[in-house]
């Protein structure tokens, strides 16, 4: 972006980890509690400094988000993280830190907002060289501003969109990570333990398990890597 688009790009990070200099956009970065006390705080002022996108570090509370959404709602692209697994729980996170009586409107604002939720999962790779990662991404399509808005039910899931939409650019983690495992990248244990529904994922994978007794031992899985991040991408 900084490098094809004539922007004014604004972040808010805890910290600064990596110096933006200008290229075609023009970047002003903020550090928490250097140049501001609170996310909030920042955001809000920034909405004053007439940027085309915002960057905010993390979504750390019902202040932040609901400005982030508001920001969204006057035509700012807003891109911000959350500590969550997957899209679902992403959309619960947002919606739960309001009060009941508000969720509704914020499932309806927020299924109107959201461009895209990107979620990853970093796996231990099978030859032992580092780890590699599994992405999972939700797009803003009108069935899944639908269960956003009217929230999910049997059947009815962000899940069984993003199975359903591939054609459309969305991918689930269950099904990157069976083909991380196809392609030899990731061991099959190692990847039931990253995987969203392990059961179901292992029926997938029969026919592989069928085959797999030909093939050479898989290597011991590794442990459980407790953080994960997922990142969405607002905007009006």
């Amino acid at each position: 972006m900084n490098e094809e688009k004539a922007y004014h790009i604004l972040t808010i990070e805890d910290p600064i980890e990596f110096l933006h200099r200008h290229k075609k956009a023009t970047i002003h970065q903020r550090e928490l509690h250097s140049d501001t006390p609170t996310f909030s705080l920042a955001l809000r002022a920034a909405l004053r400094q007439a940027p085309k996108v915002i960057l905010v570090g993390e979504m750390r509370d019902r202040e932040t988000i609901e400005i982030a959404l508001e920001a969204s709602e006057t035509g700012h692209l807003v891109m911000s993280t959350l500590h969550t697994i997957d899209a679902s729980k992403t959309v619960e996170r947002i919606v739960g830190v309001f009060p009941m009586t508000d969720q509704q409107s914020i499932r309806t604002r927020l299924s109107k907002a959201f461009r895209y939720i990107v979620s990853q999962r970093l796996l231990p790779r099978k030859d032992g060289k580092g780890r590699i990662a599994a992405v999972e991404i939700l797009k803003s399509t009108m069935r899944t501003r639908e269960y956003v808005e009217k929230g999910e039910t049997e059947g009815k899931s962000l899940l069984d969109a993003m199975r359903d939409g591939t054609t459309e650019g969305m991918q689930h983690f269950d099904g990157e990570i069976d083909r991380l495992i196809r392609a030899g990248i990731v061991d099959f244990e190692t990847g039931l333990t990253y995987s969203t529904n392990a059961g179901n994922l292992r029926l997938e994978m029969a026919d592989y398990l069928e085959e797999r007794p030909k093939q050479a031992p898989a290597s011991r899985p590794a442990a459980q890597d407790p953080n994960r991040t997922t990142e969405i991408e607002i905007e009006r």
